[in-house]
């Protein structure tokens, strides 16, 4: 995706508008610090998964509606490309993770959906459906930026536990790099949304959702939540 080229103030400037504080996020992670008491056990570690699973189901829509809404190559190549991850990711949930924690995929689809992961994945639907390229880019890697960061030290705390499957901590652990091709690509479809007149006050307005969202979808995994149903 071109990751050589120098990008102007016009597209870096958007990444510190968002003004996501990782470590901040990170530190309030209700599930991560149970996880540091010892206090995640099997019931936990299964509303992690279901959510997780859930979420997956709005993502593969929302990323393969963006492709069709935006099928230049340059915002097409980024929203295929983590279309692609999100699908890997679910390979190993399905094949890993939810058989280790004793969870079938078929049951998972029918499990009430928390609150919070329904909200969530109602934030994702509308981003698919009504954000700018490059404002669904941003969301996209803030959303990558924060995940990955949190799985990182998740993986590295629920390894030395006891009784949480290597299965899980294996899922968990594959999510610790933000690939380059979301934390850099992103310069690429901000600069071709704005070429292509995407309001300036478009880019941001999605991705600065994405700390709260993902805030309470961590907390709906730590405390279980469900407020489920519509």
């Amino acid at each position: 995706m071109g990751f050589g080229k120098r990008f102007p103030v016009a597209a870096t400037e958007f990444l510190d508008a968002v003004g996501v504080n990782v470590a901040d996020h990170v530190r309030s992670n209700e599930f991560l610090a149970l996880a540091r008491e010892g206090k995640i056990d099997t019931e936990r570690l299964k509303r992690f998964a279901l959510a997780e699973f859930q979420s997956q189901e709005a993502e593969f829509t929302a990323y393969g509606l963006l492709l069709s809404r935006y099928p230049h190559e340059v915002p097409g190549g980024f929203f295929s490309f983590v279309a692609h991850e999100l699908m890997q990711a679910r390979h190993r949930m399905v094949s890993g993770a939810a058989p280790a924690l004793g969870m079938s995929p078929d049951e998972m689809r029918r499990a009430p959906v928390a609150g919070p992961v329904r909200r969530f994945t109602e934030f994702i639907s509308w981003v698919a459906l009504h954000a700018g390229a490059a404002e669904a880019a941003l969301t996209a890697r803030t959303d990558f930026t924060l995940w990955c960061n949190s799985c990182a030290e998740l993986a590295d705390v629920l390894r030395d536990a006891d009784d949480v499957p290597e299965e899980v901590v294996a899922y968990i652990d594959a999510y610790r790099d933000n690939p380059p091709e979301v934390a850099d690509g992103v310069l690429q479809v901000i600069e071709h949304g704005l070429a292509q007149g995407e309001p300036r006050d478009w880019v941001t307005r999605s991705a600065v959702r994405m700390d709260p969202a993902l805030r309470a979808w961590w907390q709906s995994a730590a405390v279980g939540r469900q407020e489920s149903g519509w």
